[in-house]
């Protein structure tokens, strides 16, 4: 019984905390990705190019040029991240495998949009995966 209470307190206070941690906007995501540590910098950009798309995503049905936008700024953070991966030398691995899961993302994404929409984003797929490609070559260069 006293297990059982302990494991219920423990419980409701990982909920409360939880509760109380905000959600971290774009810009604040993209200010702490630039300030990061070389090595943390990679895997901030991801999370702000997933978190750019998928708001991308969901502006589209009521502002279609700051979807646009949010996309193209998408493929810019792929980039960084993969720069940063490069310069750093430092979870290649990692980061190319999450830009590919980006890079299915934009297309699942680019489908849903309308034909006459989708010829700008094209460009920025084809940015992700370059930097993808880069990452690729060092990490099976000869």
């Amino acid at each position: 019984m006293r297990k059982l209470l302990i494991a219920v307190v423990v419980a409701a206070t990982l909920l409360a905390v939880a509760k109380e941690k905000s959600v971290e906007t774009i810009d604040q995501l993209k200010t702490r990705a630039a300030a990061a540590d070389k090595h943390k910098q990679a895997e901030l950009y991801v999370d702000l190019a997933d978190r750019q798309l998928e708001a991308a995503n969901e502006q589209y049905n009521t502002n279609v040029d700051q979807a646009r936008a949010l996309f193209l700024d998408s493929a810019q953070s792929a980039e960084l991240a993969s720069q940063a991966s490069l310069d750093a030398n430092h979870k290649l691995k990692q980061t190319e495998i999450r830009l590919r899961e980006l890079s299915h993302r934009m297309n699942d994404v680019r489908r849903t949009w309308a034909f006459e929409d989708r010829a700008p984003i094209d460009s920025a797929i084809q940015r992700v995966e370059a930097a993808r490609n880069k990452l690729l070559d060092r990490m099976f260069q000869k």
